[in-house]
């Protein structure tokens, strides 16, 4: 038996394998400013049933991006098209506050760095739900932090 045959069925399994062991990737969120972009996937996401307050979510707590933004610049943010189909809110953590309930892709705010508990750092997360109204469950979470260049 020819070698070859057996080498490219064995490549062919493993390959297949490997693939079906892979965990399906979570949505991401962009954020945007100045002409430089930064995009992550979630530090924590729930499927089918899962819940942030049942912490049976799949987790990746070193996720996070760093954007370097002027004070005052606009900032954009961008989710996929399966957070706005049910909902997101955009949360800066430093200051506890939260946007309304998002039911659209793209969102826009100013740094403001004034004040800030840590000097040149804003904290922000983006928050998935499971629908779009005030007492929804999240269901992700993505951390991002500007700094002030």
């Amino acid at each position: 038996m020819n070698a070859r045959p057996v080498v490219l069925c064995a490549s062919a399994l493993v390959a297949v394998a490997t693939l079906s062991g892979c965990q399906k990737p979570t949505p991401g969120v962009t954020l945007v400013s100045g002409g430089h972009t930064v995009r992550t996937e979630s530090s924590v996401y729930c499927r089918d049933g899962q819940t942030v307050a049942k912490m049976d979510c799949s987790t990746h707590p070193a996720r996070g991006q760093v954007l370097r933004v002027k004070q005052g610049a606009q900032v954009g943010v961008d989710v996929d098209k399966t957070l706005r189909a049910h909902g997101w809110l955009l949360i800066d953590a430093d200051r506890k506050q939260r946007s309304n309930v998002q039911d659209t892709h793209y969102l826009t705010l100013d740094a403001n760095f004034t004040g800030r508990p840590t000097p040149g750092i804003i904290n922000l997360e983006v928050r998935s739900l499971d629908h779009a109204s005030d007492n929804a469950t999240v269901t992700g979470l993505w951390r991002f932090q500007l700094v002030q260049k």
